[in-house]
């Protein structure tokens, strides 16, 4: 069952003008949530940007927006830093379509790099009000045997949400897909919590599956592992 408890929006953003050399994004909704207006680079631009990004999901929710450049696409965005180191050229113009809220690592590093990075706000994520009303029914029945977590903001938001809501979610099983988003359950003195063995989805219902006593599903084809940065999701 789904309760998001953060709502992915876009902001209305626009593409900058003058010339762009190159597009990172670390989330597929830095692509499907831009307002598609004119300002956007004409499709041959598109076709030949040069792209650096984080995980196959957002590889192919560029191409569905058109841009089919060359693509540097790492797992996460520790490793994609680790990819992107100055060349001794002139700076380069780079745009980052990025969530309004997100940690400061992809600016961090460009501040140590000779690439210049201009930053464009896609998204913003809102809090929801509540759990939906079946998720809670269910939560305080039992019937709900895990609950997955993808960024320490949302499951910070969770447990509010949980404590609003009078559930008690000390029993129940918390698969996290990092160490930073379990933080927030170990600090609350949840200690039913499981990380997964690589931060995408995947190794989460991996998880999921040996909980329900099931096989691990065979292994996901070419440009169908999700990176997933659900702090929209969960």
């Amino acid at each position: 069952m789904f309760s998001p408890v953060l709502d992915m929006v876009p902001t209305g953003a626009i593409w900058p003008a003058g010339v762009v050399d190159g597009v990172i994004a670390t989330s597929a909704l830095a692509f499907e949530l831009f307002s598609d207006t004119p300002e956007w680079p004409a499709p041959e631009a598109r076709r030949l940007m040069p792209l650096i990004l984080v995980g196959e999901r957002t590889r192919e929710a560029a191409k569905e927006r058109g841009f089919e450049g060359p693509a540097l696409v790492a797992p996460d965005v520790k490793m994609l830093c680790a990819e992107i180191e100055p060349d001794g050229r002139a700076p380069r113009r780079l745009v980052y379509l990025a969530g309004r809220d997100r940690k400061p690592e992809i600016e961090d590093h460009f501040r140590s790099i000779e690439n210049t990075l201009e930053l464009i706000e896609v998204y913003a994520a809102q809090p929801t009000d509540s759990l939906n009303d079946a998720v809670t029914a269910r939560l305080e029945t039992g019937e709900i045997g895990a609950v997955l977590h993808y960024s320490r903001r949302s499951t910070e938001i969770f447990l509010s949400l949980a404590r609003a809501a009078a559930l008690d979610m000390s029993r129940v099983n918390h698969v996290c897909i990092s160490s930073d988003a379990a933080a927030p359950l170990m600090a609350s003195g949840i200690h039913e919590v499981l990380i997964a063995k690589s931060p995408d989805e995947p190794a989460m219902l991996a998880i999921v599956n040996a909980l329900a006593g099931l096989p691990e599903p065979p292994p996901l084809g070419p440009g169908e592992i999700q990176d997933l940065d659900k702090q929209e999701l969960d």
